[in-house]
């Protein structure tokens, strides 16, 4: 096995009959016509004749074998999962319950490759499923060194999924922790920008009231006006950590940055109020604070809306949980469902053992490209008594 490329030998099955009605005799056509055109790469074509021949004779699993090998050439993986499980449970040859035990992991290894860029956790079990039908393949036939060396690569690739996810939760995890902070600061704020406005109020009713004079209170908003600087310069802080934080990948983005709008405008309330009490306006100030302090209150909200989005969308289960045991009780659950067997195979070789986890993902979009070219089945002829 070349350790370098990655595949794909399907193997097509041909009727070498004996004797045979003419139900079988046309069944039999409807088989070969259907490998042909499945030699010219029309897979929906040949689907319809296997359709046909199954009309004919539905106990034969011969044109089910080969329709399922036409649905995997057009990457429906579930549809050739399903046959391919009709297919072995149905057999009463262990040879084919082993064959068809292999193109079950090489259905579930291609579907989970597919997942990697949109769902890891469910990219993980799939794989965990090939190697579970693959070591199934092994108990019946343990000299299938294939079935043996896509185990192993299964396994890095796994490995490497798994540290994908470790460190998206490490991220996430840093992320909640900043947006933590975050919150915190925003809640200070409100209190504090609260407390000035309460300060304001109160220097207004002692003037309106003549419990203490115009000096008095000048100086008092004077005070004041110094702690609400302070405080909008906090706020200018706060709303530029905010846009460090900001990251495309990260699904707070949009929450974060309509926090942030929400910062700009409280900072600019809170310069009026500040312009406002240099002034000794201390009703004017009162309403621009108090608006500075809705505008922090929504930010707030926006912060907390967004946490609990993201607590929401984070991936559920243990991805280091141990693998044999996750494979173990997936071939159990797997084992009623399939007690399999029947004729003929369609070997992929992943990948050599050796090869590196980064070598698979790195030749991922070419071998894509390359299943196209790859040659088309050769014809091993089965017999069968029709």
């Amino acid at each position: 096995m070349n350790a370098k490329k990655v595949k794909i030998l399907l193997l097509m099955i041909l009727f070498l009959t004996v004797s045979r009605s003419v139900y079988a005799d046309s069944a039999q056509a409807l088989v070969e016509q259907g490998n042909s055109l499945y030699s010219q790469g029309d897979f929906n074509k040949a689907i319809e004749k296997y359709d046909a021949a199954l009309i004919d004779q539905p106990q034969v699993l011969e044109p089910k074998f080969n329709k399922a090998n036409s649905y995997y050439m057009l990457e429906d993986f579930s549809e050739a999962i399903n046959l391919f499980r009709q297919v072995a449970a149905e057999s009463k040859d262990m040879g084919l319950v082993a064959k068809s035990k292999y193109n079950l992991g090489n259905c579930f290894f291609q579907q989970g490759m597919k997942q990697k860029d949109s769902d890891l956790q469910k990219s993980v079990e799939d794989l965990q499923s090939s190697i579970v039908n693959w070591r199934q393949t092994l108990e019946i036939e343990p000299e299938n060194h294939d079935a043996a060396k896509n185990i192993e690569v299964a396994r890095i690739i796994i490995k490497d999924i798994i540290d994908q996810i470790n460190k998206q939760k490490q991220e996430q995890e840093k992320q909640a922790q900043q947006q933590q902070q975050m919150q915190e600061k925003l809640k200070e704020l409100i209190e504090k920008q609260k407390s000035l406005s309460e300060q304001s109020q109160q220097t207004q009713d002692q003037l309106e009231k003549q419990q203490i004079d115009q000096q008095q209170a000048s100086e008092d908003y004077q005070k004041q006006s110094q702690e609400q600087s302070q405080l909008q310069d906090q706020t200018q802080q706060t709303k530029q950590e905010l846009e460090q934080q900001q990251d495309p990948n990260n699904p707070m983005s949009q929450q974060m940055q309509e926090a942030a709008k929400e910062l700009e405008q409280a900072a600019e309330n809170q310069k009026n109020a500040q312009q406002q009490l240099d002034n000794s306006d201390g009703k004017g100030a009162k309403e621009s604070q108090d608006k500075a302090s809705e505008h922090l209150e929504k930010a707030l909200e926006k912060m907390s809306q967004g946490d609990n989005q993201q607590q929401q969308q984070q991936p559920g289960g243990n991805p280091n949980q141990d693998q044999e045991e996750q494979q173990d009780q997936n071939s159990d659950q797997n084992q009623d469902q399939q007690n399999q067997s029947e004729q003929d195979q369609q070997p992929q070789e992943v990948a050599a053992p050796d090869a590196t986890a980064q070598e698979i993902l790195d030749k991922e979009q070419k071998d894509k490209e390359q299943r196209q070219m790859l040659q088309r089945p050769s014809n091993q002829k089965v017999e069968k008594d029709w």
